[in-house]
């Protein structure tokens, strides 16, 4: 991946956002009571393979979401985050390749992913009920490897490593 596409998507997936926290968050600590919810990704949670500058974007969202909320907490503001799945969207299609050319088509698992209408009354419904940092729509594999992650490292480590093995001679075979 080109350097600048990893710019771009940290400038998109998180200092947009973290732009837009810094501007929202002193009203909030001045009124004693907010909430920010911001949508991050499953790949922020487990990094997969031929995703590297995206999930890395992802990263980021968490790891300043969760030093966030530490900071806010106490003073009535709470912070949320998202971590989605395969989500029916336009996401795959407006993607850019490693190079920066147009992806321009629809992954499969984007296709068969969840509603994104369900996906965001569940995100609302989450917020309303004080979750600060949950997983909507992932698939049962997503959700083992998230929980392999804390669980046995080592072990996802090794199945991350063949599934990228696959994938590179799957589409050396196509090139």
């Amino acid at each position: 991946t080109n350097f600048e596409i990893d710019e771009r998507l940290m400038r998109v997936n998180f200092l947009s956002g973290a732009q837009l926290a810094k501007a929202v968050a002193p009203g909030m600590v001045g009124r004693g009571s907010g909430r920010i919810v911001w949508v991050s990704s499953v790949q922020g949670r487990i990094g997969t393979p031929f995703r590297t500058s995206y999930a890395g974007s992802k990263f980021a969202v968490a790891g300043y979401c969760e030093a966030l909320r530490s900071e806010l907490s106490s003073r009535g503001v709470a912070v949320h985050v998202a971590s989605p799945g395969y989500v029916r969207t336009g996401l795959s299609r407006s993607a850019v390749t490693g190079d920066g050319s147009a992806y321009g088509k629809t992954d499969e698992t984007t296709a068969n992913g969840a509603d994104p209408d369900d996906v965001a009354t569940y995100i609302l419904d989450s917020v309303a009920a004080g979750r600060t940092d949950f997983v909507v729509a992932a698939t049962f594999s997503a959700r083992l490897a998230i929980w392999l992650k804390f669980l046995a490292p080592s072990f996802l480590e090794k199945q991350l490593v063949k599934r990228y093995e696959k994938q590179r001679l799957e589409s050396k075979k196509t090139d």
